[in-house]
């Protein structure tokens, strides 16, 4: 009976430090407490040398650099968000944005272990120095786009909270005045028609947007740092799509093929492509940039996981 290897056991150890993480950044999400969000980045800071050291391991035991199938291109997308998440937490402060970025770091190595496979050699299509250049820069890519949606998101709750508490705010002023009047005082904050308003379910929406508005850093900041993030990962994917056609054309002959993997990975470059045009062209900030990041961290994941698993193409070896 073979042993497990190292790489996996480091890998289970990360896991369980940025699960605790998760934990730890909702609660401080929760009740607050600046310590329960210094608890949440030590246990990144825990779980990151040991992702790093399972990644390393991994090539070693493999032979090769440790993109070559699924397994390894999770978790080397997982590796990534972290490495970005550790740098907002340390630099800019951002404790927040550890709970969005760790729940998909461990949904993404959640995945890598079930489509875990022993390290083994590549096979012969992947026996190439584009291998490096092209699956690096994609994963990269992909995980530094992962947090423009991270803050595309974050803006439109900010959003919702700042105009939802703009609607309440001239009703509360009017229940002010008809109380203040001599009358019976009614509560029309958050319209709801609801038994009281604090338990109406205006009055809850209210106090959720109240504790988002407490929470979350300014919209405009928010929208900014979506933009940021496509500014910088949209390019990298530029460059990974175009090294892939150059490794395509040395591999099998042609630079493009409309394979379905780079169809949907050409889908997901003009699904950024339009967010950046849109923004700088026609001013589309905001609510409708954050839209787009969306659309565009669904392609992300489709061509990620979807194509790879699910649809033939040379392409598929990924899987294995």
């Amino acid at each position: 009976m073979s042993s497990t290897p190292a790489s996996l056991i480091l890998f289970g150890i990360a896991v369980g430090a940025y699960t605790l993480a998760v934990v730890a950044f909702v609660l401080h999400l929760a009740f607050r407490k600046r310590i329960l969000g210094d608890i949440g980045m030590g246990m990144v800071l825990i779980g990151w040398p040991l992702h790093f050291a399972s990644i390393f391991t991994r090539a070693l035991e493999a032979g090769h650099w440790p993109l070559g199938n699924m397994y390894e291109y999770s978790t080397g997308i997982a590796f990534v968000i972290v490495t970005v998440c550790v740098i907002l937490m340390v630099r800019a402060r951002m404790r927040l944005i550890g709970l969005p970025a760790m729940i998909v770091t461990v949904a993404l190595m959640g995945v890598a272990y079930m489509l875990y496979v022993p390290p083994g050699q590549l096979v012969p299509a992947l026996h190439s120095y584009w291998l490096t250049i092209h699956v690096t820069s994609m994963a990269t890519s992909s995980a530094i786009l992962s947090f423009s949606f991270f803050f595309g998101m974050a803006y439109l709750a900010r959003r919702w909270a700042d105009n939802r508490l703009l609607a309440v705010a001239p009703a509360a002023v009017s229940a002010s005045v008809s109380s203040s009047g001599g009358g019976v005082a009614t509560m029309t904050m958050g319209g709801g028609g609801g038994s009281g308003g604090g338990f109406s379910s205006g009055g809850v929406r209210s106090s959720v947007a109240s504790w988002v508005q407490r929470a979350f850093p300014g919209a405009g900041m928010l929208d900014s740092w979506s933009y940021r993030f496509v500014m910088i990962g949209f390019p990298i994917w530029t460059f990974g799509v175009i090294c892939g056609a150059i490794w395509g054309e040395h591999a099998w002959g042609r630079y493009w093929g409309w394979d379905p993997k780079e169809t949907f990975a050409f889908i997901t470059w003009v699904v950024f492509a339009i967010y950046l045009h849109a923004r700088v062209t026609y001013g589309w900030k905001e609510k409708r940039a954050a839209i787009i990041t969306a659309f565009g961290f669904a392609a992300i994941l489709f061509t990620l996981y979807a194509v790879n698993l699910w649809i033939a193409g040379l392409h598929s070896y990924a899987r294995a």
